[in-house]
């Protein structure tokens, strides 16, 4: 404030002094244009300089505004609009959180044309629509958002095969996934979301072709990845059907990577599958020698469960193990099945009533009922009984008690 109240002093000095130099003047300016003359002091003339000069840069200040302002405008209006659409993308994310699909989709795809970035409202309009039911809808408003930004195209595929995945439209989630993967094919959601959805059409084939790039990528949990394996090779196992033998088998068996062939889960499967084929002395090999290597209760029960003639056979090497490890419960479990086997009902009942005591399996608790009940212990039998319901509320099957004789 002072600054300007000083400059306005000065210019007011400046502008008396200068009239008074002019005054004190006795030059004038003569001005001849054609037949016409004009005649003038010298301070009369610079005046009507500086007024002349004033007005034409008014004139041009204000002819400059009079173009300019189309485009001025056009600006203000599209800062206007702009912010108007920032607006509604926060309205409409408070809305689709909110489960007011139609409103979002209304304020999001409303001002999708005058936000900067429309990718955004598309994305959030397709969400909108999704949770509506509108697929095809849905299917518009994602190529609207591919349109919007080609380099996002990835992204937009996988919120697309996530919203399939979403409505069970596995078919079409294959079709996008399968387009991704060969746009990306190392990328962590694409395979997650690929193999989920194979899992749910029952692709195992796929699934096992799947699970090398799974693994490398580590695209799913651990536990996950091997409960995909164990499944795919076990469906590999059924379909050889009634030509299920030690060889196809073994075939399958050694194609799996050396690494997953020492998980005791797979071993057990593989065991159960020879079993099934009635290559049981093939699983007692093959048991007996994984057991060397690392001891695994899913072996142990497997073991158990062998149908072997003669039992005795299979019975004294289980006793053998008990001597060195007298508490495991799946091996007094495995003991307590063979011995069932070979109709030695007491050892069996020993082996069971000790197992019980070691563990919670709802298997042994039953088991061992039913061996009260086969020798006549009634009042044991329903006790136990019981406490395998209370182990397992959901079970409504016993298990039969394998025997030789039986």
């Amino acid at each position: 404030m002072m600054g300007r109240l000083l400059m306005l002093v000065v210019l007011l000095l400046a502008s008396v002094t200068a009239a008074l130099w002019f005054a004190n003047q006795g030059g004038f300016l003569m001005l001849r244009v054609g037949d016409v003359t004009v005649q003038t002091s010298l301070f009369v003339a610079v005046v009507a300089f500086i007024a002349a000069w004033v007005v034409v840069t008014l004139l041009y200040g204000l002819a400059r505004r009079l173009l300019l302002a189309p485009g001025r405008i056009r600006v203000r209006w599209a800062s206007r609009r702009t912010h108007k659409a920032q607006r509604e993308l926060v309205d409409g994310l408070i809305e689709l959180a909110e489960g007011r699909y139609a409103e979002a989709e209304r304020h999001l795809e409303g001002t999708s044309r005058a936000a900067v970035q429309p990718l955004m409202h598309h994305l959030l309009a397709a969400i909108a629509a999704q949770r509506r039911g509108e697929w095809q809808r849905r299917d518009d408003l994602l190529a609207a958002a591919d349109a919007a930004n080609p380099r996002a195209r990835v992204a937009v595929g996988l919120l697309q095969a996530q919203l399939q995945a979403e409505a069970e439209q596995w078919e079409q989630a294959l079709a996008t996934l399968g387009w991704l993967r060969e746009k990306a094919p190392r990328n962590h959601r694409v395979l997650m979301l690929l193999a989920r959805a194979m899992q749910a059409v029952d692709d195992h084939a796929g699934l096992a072709d799947l699970l090398p790039d799974l693994r490398r990528e580590k695209a799913l949990p651990e536990q996950e990845l091997a409960d995909i394996e164990y499944r795919a090779m076990g469906q590999r196992f059924d379909e050889l059907g009634v030509e299920a033998n030690a060889d196809s088998l073994g075939r399958i068996w050694k194609s799996l990577p050396k690494v997953r062939r020492r998980d005791p889960a797979l071993q057990a499967r593989y065991a159960r599958a020879l079993i099934d084929a009635d290559c049981p002395a093939t699983a007692e090999q093959q048991l007996r020698r994984w057991l060397r290597q690392h001891w695994a209760p899913e072996l142990v029960e497997v073991y158990g469960e062998l149908p072997v003639d003669p039992p005795q056979r299979v019975y004294d090497r289980i006793t053998g193990w008990l001597r060195e490890r007298p508490e495991d419960p799946a091996l007094l479990y495995a003991a307590a099945r063979q011995a069932a086997r070979c109709e030695l009902w007491g050892q069996a009942r020993g082996y069971l009533e000790a197992a019980v005591e070691r563990s919670n399996n709802p298997a042994m608790a039953r088991m061992l009922a039913e061996l009260y009940e086969r020798l006549g212990e009634e009042e044991q039998a329903r006790r136990t009984y019981r406490q395998a319901l209370g182990l397992d509320p959901l079970g409504n099957s016993l298990p039969r008690i394998e025997s030789a004789g039986h």
